[in-house]
């Protein structure tokens, strides 16, 4: 697993905000369709944050950013995960994205904002 450029992340951000459109979004790194979003929320001794990936499904070039925990609601389904389990999933990235990717193909994922 290789992490998109500084020039494909930006060309990924040109686009509409993820929040607004959270659809697949063509990858910069091998042209597939098939750039997907999860973000979360971790609780922190001072402040909850909002952790963001995007990855792509075909060449799994993946960023990942950290930043504060403003925006829209939205439903997160790795919840349902015992927190164990959950923390452990969230250290490892190739198994993380594998389980979002699952999400995705069955329909859990892209996740919905505003609600």
């Amino acid at each position: 697993m290789r992490e998109f450029d500084a020039e494909q992340v930006q060309q990924l951000l040109a686009g509409p905000r993820f929040i607004d459109k959270p659809g697949e979004r063509r990858c910069p790194a091998c042209g597939a369709v098939a750039v997907r979003t999860y973000v979360y929320r971790r609780m922190g001794p001072h402040r909850t944050v909002r952790i963001t990936y995007m990855w792509c499904a075909a060449c799994r070039r993946h960023k990942g950013w950290t930043g504060p925990d403003a925006g829209p609601a939205f439903n997160d389904p790795l919840l349902e995960i015992p927190e164990a389990a959950r923390s452990t999933l969230l250290k490892d990235l190739e198994s993380l994205f594998t389980r979002l990717d699952l999400l995705w193909e069955a329909g859990d994922l892209p996740q919905v904002f505003g609600g």
